[in-house]
C-alpha cells in the first residue's frame, strides 16, 4: 500500500480529494507557529471554503500520548470526515496517531505501547509536509513518547492515503531546521540501504535520495534557492519511502534518548551517530553480521555506500559526514551538547531502542554501545 498522490503533487489535488471523499468536514493538524510562516495557512485555505475546519495544533514538538489524547477528543466532537496534516514529522505523526486512535476501544496507551493491536482504519489521511526531512508522509510509522520512552506504531492502516508535496511550502525554512531535517532524511537513506531487512527496491529508493542530498545540502542551508529546496524535499519522500520498506537501524535506536532527555532536535541527534556506524558496519571480521545474507553481501553494501558518498574507505566516509555537519552548523561534539558525565551515558544506554538495535547489520552489545558514546 502507498499514497494515492505519491511525489511532487502539490497542493491542487486538495480539491479532488475533498469531492471525492464527500467532505464537509474537516480535521487540522498543524504545527503551532509553522502553519503560517510556512505560508500552509495562505496556500490551503483557499481550497477548504464552505467546509468546517477544527485546527489541532496544541501539542509538543515530540508527540506525547497526553497530547494524542487530547487530539483523540477533539476528533470525535469535530465530527470530520478527514484529517489533513500539514506540517513536519512530529505534526504528520501527530496525525497519524489521532486517526488510528481515535476509532479504538482500546486505551491509548495500550495502542502506542503494543499491549493492543490496531484493527481499525481511521479516516481518510491526507499528508503535507512543510519540512524536508522525516518523510513521514510516505511511512506506516508514528512515533509517540510514554512516560519519556520512544515507541514507534507500525501498521499498514497507519499510512496515509494522499501525500502532497509542495517545495514552496519548505521556502521559509530557517538554516537550523533545513540542516536538521536534511540530515534527518539523509540518516534515513543511509539506514535504509544497509539495513537487516534492505531490498533492491529500498535500496533505489535509498540511493536516489543520497545522489540528491548530498550535492546541494550545504548550499540548501547556506544559500538556499527554489530547486535546492524541491530537491531536498524530492529526497525527503524517496528516503522516507526507503525506511518504509525497511525500518531505520542503530543510529536511531541510539538517539531517542539523546532528544528525550537532553532536547537534541531529532535529525541531529541521529546525525551526531551515524557517522560512526560507517566504521561499525564495515568491520565485519571483528563484528558478527547480523544480516543473514552474511559477510560478503554486507561488505557490498558497504562498498557501494562509499561510492555514493565518493569515498573509498569508511574512515573517508565518517569523516566526510561530520565535516558536512559543521558545515551546515550542527555540532559534533557530546560535550559541547551537555553529554558530559558519566551518568549521562548510562542514561542513554538504558533507554536505547532494542528493536530498532535489531534491524542494523552487525550486532551491537553493550560493550560497543559504551565505547561509541564515549568516544563522540
Amino acid at each position: 500500500m502507498s499514497p494515492k498522490y505519491p511525489g511532487i503533487s502539490g497542493l491542487n489535488r486538495i480539491h479532488s480529494i475533498l469531492e471525492h471523499h464527500g467532505v464537509s468536514r474537516i480535521f487540522l493538524v498543524t504545527g503551532r507557529k509553522s502553519f503560517d510562516i510556512s505560508g500552509a495557512r495562505e496556500a490551503l485555505f483557499p481550497f477548504l471554503e464552505g467546509k468546517t475546519v477544527t485546527r489541532f495544533c496544541d501539542f509538543s514538538k515530540n508527540p506525547k500520548i497526553d497530547d494524542v489524547r487530547k487530539g483523540v477528543s477533539a476528533l470525535k466532537e469535530a465530527k470530520a470526515d478527514i484529517v489533513i496534516a500539514v506540517g513536519g514529522g512530529s505534526v504528520i505523526d501527530m496525525a497519524k496517531l489521532i486517526n488510528i486512535i481515535a476509532p479504538d476501544s482500546h486505551e491509548p496507551e495500550d495502542i502506542a505501547t503494543g499491549k493492543a493491536k490496531i484493527k481499525v482504519k481511521g479516516l481518510p489521511l491526507v499528508a503535507i509536509p512543510t519540512t524536508a526531512g522525516s518523510g513521514s508522509e510516505s511511512t506506516q510509522f508514528a512515533v509517540v513518547y510514554v512516560d519519556n520512552i520512544k515507541y514507534s506504531l507500525s501498521h499498514a492502516r497507519i499510512l496515509p492515503d494522499y501525500a502532497l508535496i509542495a517545495p514552496s511550502l519548505t521556502y521559509n525554512l530557517p538554516p537550523g531546521l533545513t540542516a536538521v531535517s536534511g540530515f534527518d532524511a539523509l540518516s534515513q537513506a543511509v539506514e535504509s540501504y544497509w539495513a537487516v531487512s534492505a531490498t533492491r527496491k529500498s535500496q533505489q529508493y535509498a540511493s536516489q535520495a543520497i545522489n540528491l542530498i548530498l550535492p546541494v545540502i550545504e548550499k540548501a542551508v547556506n544559500a538556499p534557492c527554489p530547486e535546492m529546496r524541491k530537491t531536498m524535499i524530492s529526497a525527503a519522500h524517496l528516503a522516507g519511502k526507503a525506511i518504509n520498506l525497511t525500518r531505520t537501524t542503530a543510529p536511531h535506536a541510539i538517539s531517542y534518548p539523546l532528544t528525550a532527555y537532553f532536547n537534541i532536535p531529532h535529525g541531529h541527534a541521529v546525525a551526531l551517530l551515524l557517522g560512526k556506524f560507517f566504521i561499525i558496519n564495515s568491520r565485519t571480521h571483528y563484528n558478527a553480521p547480523a544480516d543473514s545474507r552474511g559477510k560478503d553481501y554486507l561488505q557490498k553494501v558497504m562498498r557501494q555506500l562509499f561510492q555514493l558518498f565518493d569515498c573509498r574507505r569508511a574512515q573517508d566516509c565518517a569523516h566526510r559526514w561530520y565535516a558536512l555537519m559543521a558545515a551546515v552548523g550542527l555540532e559534533t561534539d557530546f560535550k559541547s551538547l551537555g553529554i558530559c558525565h558519566q551518568s549521562d551515558i548510562e542514561l542513554i544506554m538504558s533507554n536505547v531502542n532494542a528493536e530498532r538495535l535489531g534491524t542494523n547489520p552487525v550486532i551491537i552489545d553493550e560493550v560497543m554501545l559504551r565505547q561509541l558514546l564515549t568516544r563522540i
